[in-house]
């Protein structure tokens, strides 16, 4: 199960979402207006995209 982390307004600190991941979210605050714009700071990489990552990757081995 994935941890929730709690996405707060910058201006106000009211909580606006809970997210369990994104890359990029864009969420207006009701209670201020303030628009809130929050990008990852690290794209996890899932075990597919390194499966993928390994396949396309040419083979150095000798035989």
């Amino acid at each position: 199960m994935q941890m929730l982390k709690d996405c707060r307004c910058g201006k106000c600190n009211r909580l606006l979402a809970r997210t369990g991941g994104f890359t990029e979210l864009q969420i207006k605050c009701s209670r201020c207006g303030t628009l809130n714009h929050v990008k990852a700071s690290s794209h996890e990489r899932s075990p597919l995209s390194d499966l993928k990552a390994e396949l396309s990757a040419p083979n150095h081995s000798t035989q």
